[in-house]
């Protein structure tokens, strides 16, 4: 409760019969405080220098941030900074980074299109292993075609009409696409 005061405000009586002092006393009286604050007593030598040393380390910081990275430019610099064989140096992967970060929009769009998805993977891997196969089977066969007669003859082939149906099929749906 409250009562008035001298100049006929309410006044928390609660509050004034506590001094600070008396908020201390029963925060003491915890034994978990007390034990804390014993051991802060004790280690008050070693806090001491603790608070020196970050304070100084925080009034120099920027002397001390300009020679890391002092230290850094010298050590790539240097050619300290090779990478054991097969793994690129400091300073190759400082250029990709850079090269990565340009490349983002560009990477972003690649990352959306249907050429990352997995039925695309899988015809263009379908694609390449035909091509090798059928350029390795064409030299070792010596194959030409000479005339119409063995284009006609060619496309008999069950494997040929398959080829060509997608062919078609692709050339059918880029033509609605060009529209």
């Amino acid at each position: 409760m409250g009562t008035k005061g001298e100049a006929g405000a309410m006044v928390n009586t609660e509050s004034t019969t506590h001094e600070p002092i008396d908020a201390v006393t029963e925060r003491l009286n915890d034994p978990a405080v007390a034990a804390s604050v014993v051991t802060l007593l004790d280690n008050a030598e070693l806090l001491s220098t603790l608070v020196l040393g970050l304070s100084g380390f925080v009034e120099r910081s920027d002397t001390i941030m300009d020679a890391v990275a002092e230290g850094m430019n010298d050590f790539k610099s240097s050619g300290a900074a090779r990478a054991p064989d097969g793994m690129p140096s400091v300073t190759e992967l400082s250029s990709l980074a850079s090269q990565l970060t340009a490349a983002t929009p560009v990477l972003s769009q690649l990352l959306d299109s249907a050429l990352v998805e997995p039925e695309m993977i899988a015809l263009l891997s379908d694609i390449s292993e035909a091509a090798t196969e059928g350029a390795a089977s064409a030299r070792a066969n010596h194959t030409k075609v000479t005339g119409v007669r063995d284009a006609l003859r060619g496309f008999k082939d069950p494997e040929v009409q398959k080829g060509l149906g997608l062919l078609v099929e692709i050339a059918r749906s880029l033509g609605r696409r060009l529209d």
